[in-house]
């Protein structure tokens, strides 16, 4: 038998979220090791190393973060890769890496949308974790920010049902009282209409009746669930 106070550490450590998976695009595979252990220290997970645009926009999809040197195999380049990734809308991060000290390059790459920029020089090894440290904790920030903003869309929306409900249900409660009241009335008096009349007006009581249960549900719904209606058309779910 396996002992609770053994499995408990096992069971947390499954708990884990996943390391920030880091694509390292790099021709020059000295560098690109030396990426690849920078990111390590970072305590991201590697997600492969590559030293062509094409393999780099292959790849980014799969990635959180993208290191791009500017200068790559081929004929594409850093900002041609830069610009694709964001043409696709993929959800990652990019540092451009260039040994070329170019102010040029720096605002374009940033117009682009890359997230930072680094200079190969003395001080790239250093700066690297805390430019990976950077773009990672702007990335946690983005995250919990459109989930605020995905949770003021449902408030919005739940207050929004919520008012639609009490207009419902006071515009139809005194219409549907009026008309319970006059099938009640004829009711009284149905021992003297044919079958088909009786019939008629238990028919009718029972649709008010069900009209009424509906009304009940709306009145205590408080879920933001739907359900498909016609096409791409969709309904609120009241039956939770």
């Amino acid at each position: 038998m396996t002992n609770p106070a053994i499995a408990q550490p096992a069971a947390a450590a499954q708990a884990l979220p996943a390391p920030p998976r880091v694509l390292i695009a790099e021709d020059d595979p000295v560098l690109a090791r030396m990426d690849e252990a920078l990111a390590a220290a970072s305590g991201c997970q590697v997600a492969g190393v590559v030293a062509d645009g094409a393999s780099a926009i292959a790849r980014a999809g799969d990635a959180d973060v993208l290191i791009l040197d500017y200068q790559l195999e081929g004929v594409v380049t850093g900002l041609d890769v830069l610009r694709e990734v964001r043409r696709r809308a993929y959800a990652l991060k990019v540092i451009i890496t260039t040994a070329y000290g170019s102010e040029k390059i720096a605002a374009e790459a940033l117009r682009l949308g890359a997230d930072d920029y680094l200079m190969k020089d003395a001080a790239f090894a250093d700066l690297m974790p805390t430019v990976i440290g950077r773009v990672l904790k702007l990335r946690e920030m983005e995250r919990k920010l459109a989930e605020a903003q995905a949770q003021v869309v449902t408030a919005q929306r739940k207050a929004a049902i919520g008012e639609i409900i009490v207009a419902v249900s006071h515009e139809m409660n005194n219409p549907l009282m009026a008309v319970r009241a006059e099938l009640e009335l004829m009711k009284l008096s149905a021992a003297s209409l044919p079958p088909r009349s009786q019939a008629g007006i238990a028919s009718a009581i029972a649709q008010l009746d069900r009209i009424n249960t509906v009304l009940k549900k709306l009145v205590n719904h408080t879920a933001d669930a739907t359900v498909p209606y016609i096409g791409k058309t969709k309904m609120t779910d009241i039956g939770r």
